[in-house]
């Protein structure tokens, strides 16, 4: 499938720049926002406030990156994936560390993971995957985790999630090639 080339760094808008700058020591990363800079009047605003749900949240910064890579993973394309190296530049206190990292691919009969971890993980699995399966029973389970407003949080980024590993995956297929 044919690619989209990146916006060149000189064409960057001020806003795209700035998120570009933010994530510039993960080049697959680098690459989607330029692809994604193609509108940058809708991608600053997308990014920017995804970016600010990450760092500012009701959960913890943690949580999100688990979930985030269970959903590269679940994507197979992202080498989010495969080395976890968007992680790897983040301060300590927001990046899982290898041994969670590690139950990832079997969170459900991991024994370091949290129930909380396990419920955010099968969310992000059934979001990305059979959002049908997410009936009221299911829904049960995550409120006895947590509150509304995190549930819809979680939702937010797994949807981020879930878009931009096959937005990569179909047009920017030089990044699943690595």
């Amino acid at each position: 499938m044919a690619g989209i080339t990146p916006v060149d760094d000189a064409q960057l808008s001020t806003g795209m720049k700035a998120l570009v700058k933010r994530f510039r020591d993960d080049p697959d990363y680098v690459n989607g926002l330029k692809i994604f800079a193609h509108k940058p009047e809708i991608a600053e605003i997308i990014w920017s406030r995804y970016v600010d749900l990450l760092d500012n949240g009701k959960l913890p910064r943690e949580l999100k990156e688990l979930v985030r890579i269970k959903l590269a993973r679940n994507n197979d394309c992202s080498p989010y994936s495969i080395k976890s190296s968007a992680i790897g530049r983040r301060p300590p206190s927001v990046k899982p560390g290898p041994d969670k990292v590690a139950e990832i691919d079997q969170f459900e009969v991991s024994e370091l993971l949290t129930r909380r971890e396990k419920l955010a993980l099968k969310f992000a699995d059934k979001l990305g995957s059979d959002p049908q399966a997410l009936d009221e029973k299911f829904f049960d389970l995550l409120r006895a985790e947590f509150t509304e407003p995190e549930i819809v949080e979680l939702a937010h980024v797994i949807a981020m999630g879930v878009g931009f590993e096959r937005f990569i995956a179909v047009w920017a297929p030089r990044v699943c090639a690595l």
